[in-house]
């Protein structure tokens, strides 16, 4: 019985996973303005970041209608802060919030206080209900440009989180 539960749940999980229309790479680039600091870096401080992926072309149906999308690539902020990006979760829903989402995971560069910050590192950007027309990436900086009603940044530790407000985000793709 354990064999035939194994086999289904990995047809199930092949199953689940869908390819994407195709790979997409994109460059973001961005200001952070610190709300939860960390260390030195103290809430109102701006830092740059950037962001460089290519989708996979594999995209996973998540709960809720989300889609992860994953892709190869890194995202930076501040001086050495960096880690690679491993999916990019979309949403497109009409009776709440979309939303798109970059993350980055193994980040190294940052430790204070003993407390290592090794992500998960996020972008997460949110439109108004409705405002992707399906959940996939952004393509144009007119489709990134709607994701306007709350754009955030954070990175993790273990009980702890470098936060923040995304200024100025522009995005290149093709």
């Amino acid at each position: 019985m354990g064999r035939h539960l194994s086999s289904l749940l990995a047809f199930l999980a092949v199953a689940a996973t869908s390819p994407a229309a195709s790979a997409l790479t994109c460059a973001l680039d961005f200001t952070v303005e610190v709300t939860q600091g960390v260390g030195l870096i103290r809430p109102g401080t701006r830092l740059p970041g950037s962001a460089e992926y290519t989708t996979t072309g594999q995209s996973i149906r998540q709960d809720g209608g989300a889609m992860a999308h994953l892709a190869q690539g890194s995202m930076s902020i501040g001086e050495g802060i960096s880690g690679p990006i491993w999916t990019l979760i979309t949403t497109s829903r009409e009776h709440a919030t979309d939303l798109v989402g970059v993350y980055a995971h193994h980040i190294e560069g940052l430790s204070y206080g003993g407390i290592h910050y090794v992500g998960p590192m996020a972008l997460t950007l949110y439109g108004a209900p409705g405002s992707r027309p399906a959940p996939v990436p952004p393509i144009t900086q007119a489709e990134w440009d709607q994701l306007d009603i709350r754009r955030s940044f954070s990175l993790h530790a273990p009980g702890d989180m470098l936060a923040g407000d995304v200024l100025d985000l522009s995005v290149l793709c093709h």
